[in-house]
């Protein structure tokens, strides 16, 4: 799974394509940090390229619960497309 969007980055590039790549559950904290990895499109990832970008994302405490049923990464892409802003009308893919 991965959001496709064009995005603007830090390099200058518009990648398109934005996969989760690392999902950290903290229980005690009930901390959760989403890593997003962009690359120019969903091609160059299928053909091995490196990401263009990462970055680390942390999801508010108050927002921890739903990472805790089902698929968590399901719940990363949910959540990446309701609360960062840019994302909320970015495709599945």
């Amino acid at each position: 799974m991965a959001l496709v969007k064009e995005l603007a980055s830090s390099y200058g590039i518009k990648p398109s394509y934005h996969r989760i790549t690392n999902i950290s559950l903290n229980a005690i904290d009930k901390e959760v940090i989403i890593c997003v990895s962009s690359y120019i499109s969903k091609e160059a990832r299928d053909k091995g390229c490196d990401p263009i970008d990462a970055i680390d994302i942390l999801v508010p405490k108050e927002d921890y619960e739903p990472f805790l049923v089902g698929d968590v990464f399901k719940a990363g892409y949910k959540w990446l497309k309701d609360n960062v802003i840019g994302l909320e009308d970015s495709e599945d893919a």
